[in-house]
């Protein structure tokens, strides 16, 4: 991709299924999806999908958390049957989109979140209330 192309591609607008282009902080990206206020309760238990057009599901919320440095994390179980089973791990919600009753992960793929680690919770990360209110992107649908 060229210089230019890229310029252009991180001025606009992403689509939903896009990952942030190269260089692009996860909260910049994010705050390029248009971010609308959710209740952390309300995103318990959503669906987590791939952002592809078979709408894969990779798992399902299970907590939202801060760690020390500030940092909002979707706990989500991953490696599952249909959003249950798996282990638990911790994606950064900048990492996620709001689709619908759903969310997409556009920053991951599958292969990269098989290489996070198990969430263990600890005295480092603290759940966020669920009448708390965040900001997430939104998404279009990939198909």
């Amino acid at each position: 991709m060229s210089l230019s192309a890229t310029v252009a591609y991180a001025q606009s607008p992403m689509p939903g299924g896009m990952p942030p282009p190269p260089g692009m902080s996860l909260a910049d990206s994010n705050a390029m999806r248009f971010p609308q206020p959710v209740r952390v309760g309300d995103l318990l238990h959503r669906l987590v999908l791939q952002p592809v057009e078979s709408q894969i599901i990779l798992g399902r919320v299970h907590a939202v958390t801060r760690d020390a440095k500030g940092t909002v994390q979707v706990i989500m179980n991953f490696g599952g049957f249909y959003g249950f089973g798996g282990r638990l791990i911790a994606v950064p919600i900048d990492a996620m989109v709001l689709l619908g009753d759903d969310l997409e992960v556009v920053a991951y793929t599958p292969m990269q979140l098989r290489t996070f680690p198990t969430y263990v919770p600890s005295s480092d990360n603290a759940e966020v209330a669920g009448d708390s209110v965040l900001k997430v992107g939104l998404a279009k649908p990939s198909h």
